[in-house]
């Protein structure tokens, strides 16, 4: 049994509540802290509402003036006697802020109470598979405020970040601001793939962009000290890991699959497979629905610390919700995933299919219009590159083994392209 004082504080809400009536302004402290949903006092929570509703439409709060605004529902809050025992009840000098504190962590007591009761009863019904249900819970527990957002600053504090930030790139010598990419002329215009950008990877199927994507993480996990989750909604984790293992270890990637080795490529793949079995990256296969990615970075997180996530790729994302066209969706998508980086303090590079129009030009090499089913891919991504491969288009090109990195749109660099060397055979690109 729960003890009474563990999820609810009568004298709390009393106080605030009361404070706010003797002192208007006091309410500044708490109005972006507190809903109406977190006092445990239906009173309470009729009286809160209907205060909050006030001070934002600038109407002075008395007895009388909130009497007045709460019309028939007085009675239902107990009245003029009731909001005049708040008064009283209150102490002068109330802490109002850390009354609010109280009054929340109530509130986040009994919202976790209700979020393993709702997953017990769903396990009794047995209508849900164990795994949704565990995904619900773990959502709704990270979703209470674990990843508390950061008050507004003044220009002072700001300016002064700005000034210690600045120094240690002066220290630095002009090093990198974000984490390598492992590509020198790549990282020169990006800056190293920085913390909260969206970048978006997209090219035409079979163009390399998951071979793109394997070769950035290994970079970013062995040059940058990065930790990664690695998202493939297209392939299995053997599929992944063959082109990891033949990137890392230069063996061709044929003789991977086919089991095909020397003794000296045992070797090799041997220790390659211990090194790697100790690096910091993640990597799911069975995740496809976006709420369910979002909660598993959450989760990393704050568990083990996450620098990058990638996803491969945006169009085999759910989102769960209905909506009028698959464009529209894909737009609540990418803007989602633009506010996950942000929250979390992290880079995603999110793969991209690209529509058939390069298909139909003379150059083949792909413009920002053809970001298949775009909508708001390209105001939300902060970078967007694209793959191409002239050899792919034209056998007797003089750009064999050469894979060009177009960066197309670079909200906080230049743009160009990097021409990199490009090895199928072992999925290497450098």
């Amino acid at each position: 049994m729960v003890e009474i004082d563990k999820i609810y504080n009568l004298a709390a809400e009393k106080n605030l509540i009361g404070s706010i009536l003797l002192k208007n302004d006091s309410i500044c402290e708490i109005i972006d802290m507190l809903k109406p949903e977190d006092f445990y006092s239906s009173k309470h929570k009729i009286i809160f509402a209907k205060l909050k509703e006030m001070y934002e439409d600038r109407i002075p709060i008395d007895v009388v003036t909130l009497c007045d605004k709460l019309g028939k529902r007085l009675k239902e809050v107990g009245g003029i006697t009731y909001i005049t025992e708040l008064i009283n009840a209150s102490v002068t000098a109330v802490n109002i802020k850390r009354h609010g504190e109280i009054i929340k962590e109530k509130s986040n007591y009994r919202e976790i109470l209700k979020i393993f009761n709702t997953s017990l009863d769903k396990l009794k019904e047995g209508k849900e598979a164990p795994d949704d249900i565990v995904y619900y819970a773990q959502n709704s527990l990270l979703n209470l405020n674990t990843l508390k957002a950061k008050e507004g600053e003044n220009m002072l504090e700001i300016m002064g970040d700005f000034m210690d930030t600045l120094q240690k790139r002066y220290e630095k010598g002009g090093e990198l601001q974000g984490i390598k990419s492992g590509y020198k002329h790549l990282d020169k215009m990006l800056g190293g793939l920085q913390k909260q950008d969206l970048i978006i990877l997209a090219a035409r199927p079979s163009m390399g962009k998951t071979t793109m994507a394997v070769n950035m993480v290994l970079n970013a996990v062995f040059k940058g000290d990065a930790n990664v989750a690695f998202f493939n909604l297209e392939m299995g984790k053997t599929q992944i890991i063959d082109r990891t293992i033949a990137a890392y270890t230069e063996i061709p990637l044929d003789n991977i699959k086919n089991a095909e080795l020397s003794d000296k490529q045992w070797v090799n793949l041997s220790e390659a497979a211990a090194k790697l079995s100790m690096a910091n990256i993640k990597l799911y296969d069975k995740i496809f629905q976006l709420e369910k990615i979002k909660s598993e970075c959450r989760r990393i997180k704050i568990e083990h610390g996450l620098d990058i996530a990638v996803i491969d790729h945006l169009q085999l994302i759910g989102s769960g919700e209905k909506t009028e066209n698959r464009t529209q969706e894909i737009s609540k998508i990418t803007r989602k995933l633009k506010l996950m980086a942000k929250e979390l303090d992290i880079n995603l590079i999110l793969l991209s299919q690209l529509s058939r129009a390069p298909e139909c030009r003379s150059d083949h090499r792909p413009m920002l219009s053809d970001l298949r089913e775009s909508g708001s891919i390209e105001q939300d991504a902060d970078t967007v590159i694209f793959l191409y491969r002239d050899e792919y288009y034209f056998k007797d090109s003089d750009s064999k083994g050469i894979i060009e990195c177009i960066v197309a749109k670079n909200r906080n660099g230049e743009v160009g392209t990097a021409r990199l060397k490009w090895k199928p055979e072992i999925q290497r690109i450098w």
